[in-house]
């Protein structure tokens, strides 16, 4: 039975048809939830989310050449719009869009193990979206065919996506896994089954769930179970963690340590963290039994990904280097961030964005990644509300100069810019709810006039 078709994907998901297909054994070309970049041939699933109802976008869907459409309530046969045969676009009914595009994803996980595909899972406090990265380039670099998560899809959405746009006939998928709430790991987990499995890091993220580091090591552990039994579990070496962690005792599968490995001395990454992260992924190369001098190869031409520790302007003359890892923060990332900006000659400046998400712990963090900026950049510039209560504590011991902004205003970036020098070497890290990479446009005007 081939799994891409009308009558399979009615079997797996349990639903009923609105509209029936003409040929319920036709074959679909994948499978979506955008009309915006769904492609011929697809089957559109209907989500409900915050900010728009899949559901309100079934003509989009049949205009953009939707095979079938799958759905959780009731819809208008009106919204079956006439396709360009003449036939109405087939609607399957499920109890949950989200539930059937996870059983989806679950029943093709064993079509791709039939196909030899080994997946490859990257979760962890940080690191995972470069880490995913490194993989994937490491891998291909080598002559090894792959698909990848796009972007940070590490989601209940975005994980099922990522596992249905993989090919059974590749050698590898790289499956990003991510959380903000306990039980996430699992629910994933259970859906990916990796052959591989990495753990980047253990540190303070989403702390109003998790409560403290012990939690956030409970959630990161619960992908253990589900490793498969003749697959690799990759851990940092012990003192890369805050706190201990194992895999259970009797464990089926392998598991292995990293430390920083000599084949990523020459990463183009700044950071001993991000040099613990291409390390991951030697190690996984090496599974694939790819030799060191290719991986060495490969992790020296590796580009970074945007917003996570990404230099700019670094040869351009007269502007500033800007380090944009913006993406998001927690105490570990930034005090990681911090440690690489010390390395950097020239006038550094941090510009550190509120770190969310961090519960009743907020404010004792904010205080202290202040108290460690103020050492680690000759200038510190803060935006948001946390950290503008941390800074007088912070200012009375500077050893730079500080200034804080607690709420954006249309003036906040050009009053940012004013304080920056051609010569500076400037990081911009904050959670993804502060935005900061909204300087970057501020900054390039304000340095191409100088430069002009």
């Amino acid at each position: 039975m081939s799994f891409w078709t009308p009558s399979t994907f009615a079997a797996i998901t349990d639903g009923r048809w609105l509209v029936a297909p003409e040929d319920p054994e036709s074959c679909l070309q994948g499978a979506g939830i955008d009309t915006r970049t769904l492609r011929p041939g697809e089957a559109f699933v209907a989500i409900a989310g915050e900010r728009f109802d899949g559901h309100d976008f079934l003509a989009a869907a049949s205009a953009a050449g939707a095979a079938i459409a799958i759905v959780e309530r009731e819809v208008s046969l009106a919204d079956a719009a006439a396709t360009d045969s003449g036939c109405r676009l087939p609607i399957l009914q499920v109890a949950s869009t989200v539930g059937a595009l996870q059983r989806l994803a679950g029943a093709y996980r064993q079509v791709l193990r039939a196909g030899g595909c080994r997946v490859i899972s990257v979760s962890g406090s940080n690191g995972k979206t470069t880490t995913r990265h490194l993989i994937h380039h490491t891998l291909s670099h080598a002559g090894l065919k792959g698909t990848q998560s796009p972007k940070s899809f590490n989601n209940h959405l975005g994980v099922p996506l990522t596992l249905l746009a993989a090919r059974p006939e590749h050698d590898f998928l790289t499956c990003e896994v991510g959380t903000n709430h306990p039980g996430e790991i699992a629910e994933l987990a259970a859906l990916v089954r990796p052959d591989i499995a990495v753990l980047t890091s253990i540190g303070e993220e989403h702390l109003e769930f998790f409560r403290d580091l012990a939690g956030v090591a409970r959630e990161e552990a619960a992908i253990f179970p589900f490793v498969e039994p003749t697959g690799t579990l990759l851990l940092p070496a012990p003192h890369w963690l805050p706190l201990s962690i194992d895999p259970p005792a009797g464990a089926p599968y392998i598991c292995q340590r990293f430390d920083l490995d000599p084949l990523a001395d020459d990463l183009p990454l700044p950071g001993a963290h991000n040099r613990l992260n291409a390390s991951a992924a030697a190690a996984v190369a090496k599974l694939f039994g790819i030799e060191a001098p290719a991986i060495a190869r490969a992790l020296r031409a590796a580009g970074t990904m945007p917003m996570r520790c990404e230099v700019l302007f670094a040869d351009a003359p007269g502007r500033p280097t800007v380090i944009n890892d913006a993406y998001n923060a927690n105490p570990t990332s930034m005090r990681a961030a911090l440690g690489m900006l010390q390395g950097w000659q020239g006038r550094r400046v941090a510009i550190l964005g509120d770190m969310l998400e961090l519960g009743e712990g907020g404010r004792a963090a904010h205080r202290d990644i202040a108290a460690l900026a103020r050492q680690a950049a000759e200038h510190t510039v803060f935006v948001g509300p946390l950290f503008a209560e941390a800074l007088p504590a912070a200012a009375g011991e500077s050893v730079g100069s500080m200034t804080a902004h607690a709420e954006w205003s249309d003036t906040t970036a050009e009053q940012i810019v004013a304080l920056l020098e051609p010569n500076d070497v400037i990081l911009i890290k904050g959670s993804r709810g502060m935005a900061l990479e909204r300087l970057i446009p501020a900054i390039e005007q304000r340095f191409a006039a100088t430069t002009a």
